[in-house]
């Protein structure tokens, strides 16, 4: 259950952080991306030794899309 919730706080996460770089600046919805964030961090910040399970994730999903790029090419 633990492993679950770290993984699906840091996909939340990464969203928020997207959100932020393409929202306005100082409009109410990246202020809500930003507050979320903040509040989101909490999870993975107390998931401990929970936490490769996302980063193996999303290093595993990096390397499927360069492969994929690269048989595309």
């Amino acid at each position: 259950m633990r492993a679950t919730s770290t993984c699906r706080a840091s996909v939340t996460l990464a969203g928020l952080l997207s959100a932020l770089a393409l929202l306005p600046r100082r409009t109410l919805p990246w202020w809500a991306a930003a507050a979320s964030a903040l509040f989101t961090t909490a999870v993975p910040a107390f998931a401990g030794m929970l936490l490769p399970i996302p980063a193996a994730l999303a290093v595993a999903a990096r390397g499927f899309v360069a492969y994929a790029g690269r048989r595309r090419a």
